[in-house]
């Protein structure tokens, strides 16, 4: 069974927009299924344009609170609860030009990161030596003509026998 509490705030909502439109449900939050579909509707038909709480068909009450065919138990909240959901309902709609200037507070408080950066001089001189060892090795190669000369007498000239 699903307590009120542990409901995400979308399922808060439906809860308390049926305890609204039916109070009866407090005294004994037992519901059918066609009398939930039947809040739902009343309460979507009711909701014109952007103005209203949009709330989603209750699924997630079928198959968690069911008592019998049918028949399903509604998680009805405490005072408390009722208390807190009000002040989380406020939170998400608190306008979101506050949330924005925290976030830019808090960005305010960076931490600023120092970082060494190495000189360009350094990288050029180690390119040119890069290239002048490579250069050096070619020079320092003996050419070898492949027509001329035959890889078997090169092997064997290096002590390999084949």
């Amino acid at each position: 069974m699903l307590k009120f509490a542990n409901l995400t705030l979308a399922q808060k909502r439906f809860v308390v927009s049926v305890l609204e439109a039916q109070p009866q449900y407090a005294s004994n939050p037992q519901i059918t299924l066609k009398e939930c579909a039947a809040i739902y509707y009343t309460m979507r038909d009711q909701r014109t344009g952007a103005v209203g709480d949009k709330i989603g068909y209750p699924n997630w009450l079928f198959n968690k609170n069911k008592i019998e065919r049918g028949l399903y138990q509604l998680p009805v909240p405490t005072e408390a609860e009722l208390s807190s959901y009000a002040k989380e309902l406020a939170d998400k709609t608190a306008t979101p030009v506050a949330k924005a200037k925290a976030k830019i507070a808090k960005l305010a408080t960076a931490k600023i990161v120092k970082v060494k950066t190495t000189s360009s001089t350094t990288t050029t001189t180690n390119d040119s030596k890069d290239s002048s060892r490579l250069q050096r090795i070619i020079d320092e190669s003996e050419y070898v003509d492949e027509d001329v000369e035959d890889f078997n007498d090169i092997l064997r000239a290096n002590g390999i026998e084949i």
